[in-house]
């Protein structure tokens, strides 16, 4: 059999990365990657990741379903941005000062992902208020 067909739960770089995660303070979860079978790691960031296809989101309700999405969403919107603002950085680069138009391109860009990251932010601090009540739930039930 080849390496390519191999279990990633067999490869040894898998195997170190799992490692690695659990040396940097991640924690093992009991739930499982749907595309590989291996278990997730949650982060000290609150972030859940395959140590194979990297962040995953695990949703139970209909609602986290909709803050997923929303979050993904924001999250390629916030990778497009960047990338605007090194374009308009590199055109301020080779640019006269004197074309106005390249400098109030780059605010625009710098004010939309500063929006973005502050609505991330807020979703995230959701996430981890809901993640602590539920915690407080079962410690309560149990």
């Amino acid at each position: 059999m080849s390496e390519r067909h191999t279990h990633p739960s067999r490869d040894p770089r898998v195997i170190r990365k799992m490692a690695d995660l659990l040396r940097s303070g991640a924690a093992m979860l009991a739930e499982h990657c749907p595309r590989c079978g291996l278990p997730l790691f949650r982060l000290k960031s609150g972030e859940i990741i395959c140590p194979v296809h990297g962040r995953v989101y695990v949703v139970k309700t209909e609602a986290e379903v909709t803050r997923a999405t929303v979050e993904g969403v924001l999250e390629q919107l916030e990778r497009l941005l960047v990338e605007k603002i090194g374009s308009s950085l590199e055109a301020l680069r080779q640019a006269e000062f004197t074309d106005d138009e390249k400098p109030r391109a780059l605010i625009m860009w710098l004010e939309a992902l500063e929006r973005v990251e502050r609505i991330l932010q807020s979703i995230r601090g959701q996430l981890r208020r809901g993640e602590g009540k539920e915690e407080d739930k079962r410690e309560k039930r149990g």
